[in-house]
């Protein structure tokens, strides 16, 4: 079966000029920016899904680093904090730690597993 190049593309001429119209079997591209905004509008698309996905797989941190502790008898957040968080306020690094384990408050149950920014 051999097509020839004529069969494949068209050119059509309309009365107001010349315009190059792309035929394809029985689809026809009129407009070719429709067809480079459709195609920028879905790269752009993709794009910015596989940025949220590959964001969201790197984790919460800026380093990406977890560290898992299992709560002890007597543990509080307070007391973590004091442990791990010495570079940070208290207050944002707990805020952190519950946000991260959605955690519905900050009572801690011995033995619990808990991950640390």
């Amino acid at each position: 079966m051999c097509l020839h190049l004529e069969q494949m593309f068209e050119t059509s001429i309309r009365a107001e000029g010349i315009d190059n119209m792309l035929t394809i079997g029985k689809y026809s591209l009129t407009n070719p920016r429709r067809l480079v905004r459709a195609l920028s509008i879905l790269t752009l698309g993709f794009s910015m899904s596989l940025l949220g996905i590959t964001g969201s797989l790197a984790g919460n941190e800026p380093g990406g680093a977890l560290e898992f502790v299992t709560v002890q008898p007597g543990d509080s957040l307070w007391d973590l904090a004091g442990e791990h968080g010495q570079d940070q306020d208290p207050r944002d690094w707990i805020a952190r730690v519950v946000q991260l384990n959605a955690l519905e408050s900050i009572e801690l149950t011995p033995g619990q597993q808990i991950a640390l920014p």
